[in-house]
């Protein structure tokens, strides 16, 4: 209780927290679609977050910036393939003195998002 407390003095008096203790997180960070479904990306514990795809041609997001995105199925696999969606967001570690300020720290997280056939029972 008292971290949470002094995490929150931290936040109040406008210094940022330690990003080295920052994870980024998706939600969901797998999941399974077909050609055609749409599923809402979210994410946690950042600041500014990007997002990109390991496979243009797999799917399409309908922004690259923001907390929350959708990611849509462009392909009918003949086997399931898994595309990779990365977001980023960068922490700079400093106060509002500037007293040892660091360089900018990218954090960023993966979710698997799997494609299946449009024949195959649906798993989402």
């Amino acid at each position: 209780m008292a971290a949470v407390l002094v995490l929150l003095a931290f936040l109040l008096a406008g210094c940022e927290v330690d990003s080295a203790s920052r994870t980024i997180e998706i939600h969901p960070d797998s999941a399974t679609i077909k050609y055609g479904q749409s599923l809402t990306l979210s994410a946690l514990n950042g600041y500014i977050y990007d997002w990109s795809l390991s496979d243009n041609t797999m799917g399409t997001l309908n922004k690259r910036r923001g907390q929350q995105v959708i990611y849509t199925s462009l392909t009918e696999p003949a086997a399931p393939v898994v595309q990779i969606i990365t977001v980023t967001s960068t922490f700079s570690d400093h106060s509002d003195s500037n007293a040892g300020t660091n360089a900018p720290v990218i954090h960023s997280a993966e979710a698997y998002i799997t494609h299946i056939n449009s024949t195959n029972m649906p798993t989402i």
